[in-house]
């Protein structure tokens, strides 16, 4: 009898189950963040780096620590980078 392949491992598992609901949560999140934002007259994108730590999450759960480490990290400095971006937006001086 052969050893399964980590594809194959995944397969029977169900892997990436808890990843893909997280960055649906994740995306909802951000949405919901987006929204808040624009109503006080700030845009920005929050949902790329919202969907990343909610797929971490997941993979958190799905025992992925590698993965899950990547996504957190990624999506932590791209919530910061969009952060710095609606703070710049917010006190900007408007134009004459």
């Amino acid at each position: 009898m052969r050893e399964l392949n980590n594809t194959e491992i995944e397969s029977v598992a169900g892997a990436w189950l808890f990843a893909d609901i997280g960055s649906a949560i994740g995306f909802i999140a951000g949405s919901l963040i987006n929204s808040g934002a624009s109503s006080g007259g700030v845009t920005i994108d929050s949902t790329t780096a919202s969907q990343q730590i909610g797929s971490g999450i997941g993979k958190i759960l799905e025992l992925n620590l590698s993965g899950a480490l990547s996504d957190l990290g990624q999506g932590v400095v791209g919530l910061i980078k969009v952060a710095s971006d609606a703070v710049s937006q917010a006190t900007a001086t408007p134009k004459a």
